[in-house]
């Protein structure tokens, strides 16, 4: 029976994940990057935007639709970032139980740019504008089989610039499997499926599609909780091409250094590579670490120490009451703070 289904899961995520590459091949240029955003500082604390692990959290349980359950139910949860030079971003979230139907969550983000100034062609000032993304949740998570989880999140998005407009439609599918004792967690995740609706012009963009593959071990005997990530697996090579910053060294003589085949390779492999780890310090708080080092290749400044990469965060928990900070080292001129505010209503 178990094997059936999960035969079936496999099935059904392998012809999702060839949809969605469809999807994207019939398109322009990738846009809507917003959907990679942490939705909350549990997320950002750990630097990954799907936890392959049950958490009571809702925004991370909907991120990863497979992960909801019980234990997140009729808890509101309630995101403030400041994110750069005026902008910021809100997010509100919410999981019920339907008993049998499996467990709904509900959510919306809302990222606001800041104030522009608008100016003609001839340098005169029009005005301000504004620019702003608002984003949708609607996840379903159900254990299908004894230790085996699946779930769906549907994403709306809307997205106004100045007085351009568009809208797009995304899902997440991820499937989850536990040990008995929970302490070993597995997850799949095919995020962003969809396509853009109503394009800003004539040039249609297309959703930044994304496979992930997670590991979560709980130690036994030590209040530690171990993570490791594996994304953008639909595309071997993620590495930013900068013409302004060559791999290649050019020597005050003219010759050449080229970078080395198997740093090459490694530094392929571990642009895909994200790691986390949780610590119990006791029933009231816990703090969490992550590490990715793409973004520390891309934010990094060269000759300067840095800490890009690097998230880190702290939780407080007191009854029914909930309250994280989380900070993302993204540049050595700025990072954004998360601030999630949660309140169980059972």
């Amino acid at each position: 029976m178990i094997k059936r289904i999960g035969k079936n899961i496999i099935i059904f995520l392998a012809l999702t994940g060839f949809l969605a590459a469809q999807a994207q091949s019939e398109a322009g240029q990738e846009g809507f990057a917003v959907l990679n955003l942490f939705n909350s500082a549990q997320m950002t604390q750990r630097g990954l935007n799907f936890i392959p692990r049950f958490l009571p959290d809702a925004p991370s349980a909907i991120a990863n639709p497979a992960t909801l359950d019980n234990t997140v139910c009729e808890r509101i949860s309630l995101t403030y970032t400041d994110i750069f030079a005026g902008s910021f971003q809100g997010a509100l979230h919410y999981a019920h139980n339907f008993n049998k139907w499996g467990t709904f969550g509900f959510g919306m983000q809302y990222i606001n740019y800041g104030n522009f100034t608008r100016t003609a062609e001839n340098g005169d000032i029009q005005g301000e504008f504004t620019c702003s993304d608002y984003m949708f949740n609607i996840a379903w998570g159900k254990e299908i089989e004894k230790g085996l989880y699946l779930g769906v999140d549907f994403k709306p998005l809307f997205s106004h610039y100045e007085s351009y407009s568009s809208i797009a439609v995304a899902f997440d599918v991820t499937a989850m499997w536990a040990s008995k004792d929970k302490s070993w967690q597995v997850g799949l995740a095919l995020k962003n499926i969809g396509r853009q609706v109503k394009a800003f012009a004539s040039q249609r963009d297309t959703i930044p599609f994304d496979i992930q593959l997670g590991f979560s071990k709980q130690l036994q005997h030590a209040p530690f909780v171990f993570y490791v990530v594996l994304d953008n697996l639909n595309r071997w090579n993620i590495r930013e091409n900068d013409p302004l910053n060559p791999r290649d060294n050019v020597q005050i003589d003219g010759t050449v250094d080229k970078e080395g085949s198997f740093s090459a390779f490694m530094d392929k492999c571990f642009r895909h590579v994200r790691l986390a780890v949780d610590v119990n310090v006791n029933k009231y708080i816990d703090l969490s670490l992550g590490y990715n080092w793409r973004q520390h290749q891309e934010m990094a400044v060269e000759d300067s120490f840095s800490l890009a990469g690097i998230s880190y965060g702290l939780s407080f928990h007191y009854k029914n009451y909930g309250l994280t900070f989380a900070r993302n080292e993204y540049h050595n001129y700025g990072s954004p703070n998360y601030f999630t505010f949660t309140y169980s209503l059972k």
